[in-house]
């Protein structure tokens, strides 16, 4: 396992992009690379429990970004910032997760194999608290200026009314970098954030195209086919055992040869990659 670093403000090497926003932290824990200061970074915040359009848009931005050599910046937790961060991984990118705990604490659990991913791909686990620091209601809003702060543009792709990823866009406001927000159903809870945010002048990013037009990087959108994801282990014989009719992770399991536990975890792990889909009742199938 990697170890962890420390970096104060004032350092050489830390981020001059968080030195000079409001509020800057005193110093940064990392495990990972951090990048060069010349990076691109976008940052794909969003809902913890997404609509699957939302879910799928926010996977295929987070893609095409990575295969424009742009890293993915992202908050670490279920649902929007997950699928992004892997998403970007699964594209050969870079991608930072900013967590709100310490870096010694996986938070949800389930993206522990996500964290370790990030770190071996040749990204980074970031946060300002120290090891132990454990998950709180302040330490998630808190954080959330580091997202942004690392960040040339913000994109919400999903946010209720009260949604962290609104704190993620008023803060990059206050520090002066680019909004975007993706439309949605309006009849759906998770595109009252977007709306609103549209409403308040954020731009709109359909897709990644929208995004590099505002770096400056739309020429770069022509690039090869993205590699096809790596499974192994669990996930490869779950995986083999999918089709595209739905089957129920029991069904799974025994067609995989594994135990339904392990299964599950597997199954989990797959469609945070986008691999694979979940219906109704533990129903999966096969995506792409």
């Amino acid at each position: 396992m990697d170890s962890a670093w420390t970096l104060q403000r004032g350092d050489d090497r830390f981020p001059p992009r968080l030195a000079a926003i409001p509020e800057p932290p005193g110093g940064l824990r990392v495990r990972g690379a951090l990048g060069p200061d010349s990076e691109r970074r976008v940052a794909v915040v969003g809902m913890r429990h997404p609509d699957p359009y939302g879910l799928d848009v926010a996977r295929e931005i987070a893609r095409d970004l990575a295969r424009a050599g742009v890293c993915v910046v992202s908050g670490g937790a279920e649902g929007i910032d997950g699928a992004a961060h892997a998403a970007a991984l699964d594209a050969g990118g870079r991608t930072i997760a900013v967590l709100g705990t310490g870096l010694d604490v996986a938070y949800p659990a389930a993206h522990r194999p996500l964290f370790e991913r990030i770190v071996a791909s040749g990204g980074a686990l970031v946060s300002e608290y120290e090891d132990g620091q454990r998950g709180e209601r302040w330490t998630f809003p808190k954080r959330n200026r580091l997202v942004s702060g690392m960040s040339e543009a913000v994109l919400v792709v999903r946010a209720g009314e009260r949604s962290g990823a609104l704190i993620t866009a008023a803060w990059a406001r206050r520090q002066g970098v680019p909004v975007f927000a993706l439309p949605g159903d309006v009849r759906l809870e998770g595109s009252a954030g977007p709306l609103a945010l549209l409403r308040q002048g954020a731009r709109v990013a359909a897709s990644a195209r929208d995004l590099l037009e505002a770096l400056g990087l739309a020429g770069q959108l022509s690039l090869p086919a993205a590699p096809e994801p790596e499974v192994d282990g669990d996930e490869a014989a779950v995986l083999a055992a999918l089709g595209r009719v739905p089957r129920h992770a029991d069904e799974v399991a025994r067609a995989a040869g594994v135990t339904p536990a392990a299964a599950m975890s597997a199954l989990l792990v797959l469609e945070l990659r986008g691999l694979c889909e979940q219906r109704p009742g533990h129903l999966f199938l096969r995506r792409g």
